[in-house]
């Protein structure tokens, strides 16, 4: 098979799309970006997937851009600069092959990178939620709002991490997404960062003075039915991911 060359002057943003009013948010956000002089953009939309990583990979198979942003279609991108300093750190160290904006430097048993695992947390972001101590006290009348989520701070320019979260995830070389272990949209984050690692690359957290990007969220709340069902998929996935890079 021939490997197609890259696009050393091209970004492509690559979301799978199932709510309209997200992603035209999401697309207002990346327009207003600062794009770098002589780059181009192209922005890659997968309707009615099935299985994230298999949307990953036809569309990462489908482009020559270089560096690659796969996002969800709530995440909105508030760092005009964004471009800039992706290129900025990948070209500090070619070995860098992922960049996110939170995650952690070591997997607790449970796989959760977040879950009892405070001290390896590192990165910030945005969200737009319902959060805080009357959250349980209020329920729905604790209004959703813009909150920063913040764990540990990374001092350097970045910090190597061993999983980073998939609201947003920035490659700058093309790793074949595991479409051989579940399907669905749950913790695929999680292989795909170790598949990096397991190629020799890094996978790192920038330092961010303020949050480079904001993860909204749903617009409509799931059930405690629809949570549930969500939290039992994912403890199956991670049984899988468990055994398979034990």
């Amino acid at each position: 098979m021939t490997v197609k060359p890259l696009n050393e002057k091209k970004f492509a943003f690559i979301t799978c799309v199932n709510d309209e009013i997200l992603y035209r948010r999401c697309l207002e956000h990346i327009e207003s970006l600062h794009i770098p002089e002589g780059f181009s953009v192209e922005k890659i939309r997968i309707n009615g997937a099935k299985d994230i990583n298999e949307a990953y990979n036809d569309a990462m198979r489908g482009s020559d851009a270089k560096f690659k942003i796969y996002l969800h279609q709530d995440t909105f991108i508030k760092n005009k600069n964004f471009l800039s300093d992706i290129c900025r750190i990948f070209t500090r160290d070619p070995t860098i092959g992922m960049i996110g904006v939170v995650g952690a430097r070591r997997l607790p048993s449970n796989g959760i990178w977040f879950k009892n695992n405070w001290w390896h947390c590192y990165g910030k972001v945005l969200e737009y939620r319902r959060g805080g101590i009357l959250q349980k006290i209020l329920g729905p009348f604790n209004k959703r709002k813009e909150r920063v989520v913040f764990f540990k701070k990374v001092k350097e320019e970045f910090m190597p991490v061993v999983v980073i979260d998939g609201l947003i995830m920035v490659t700058q070389y093309d790793v074949p997404w595991r479409t051989d272990l579940y399907k669905g949209f749950l913790y695929y984050e999680g292989p795909h960062c170790i598949e990096f690692i397991k190629r020799g690359y890094k996978v790192v957290i920038p330092r961010q003075e303020t949050p480079w990007v904001m993860h909204y969220g749903p617009r409509s709340e799931k059930s405690k039915v629809e949570h549930r069902m969500i939290w039992e998929g994912l403890e199956d996935r991670l049984n899988i991911f468990r055994k398979e890079y034990k």
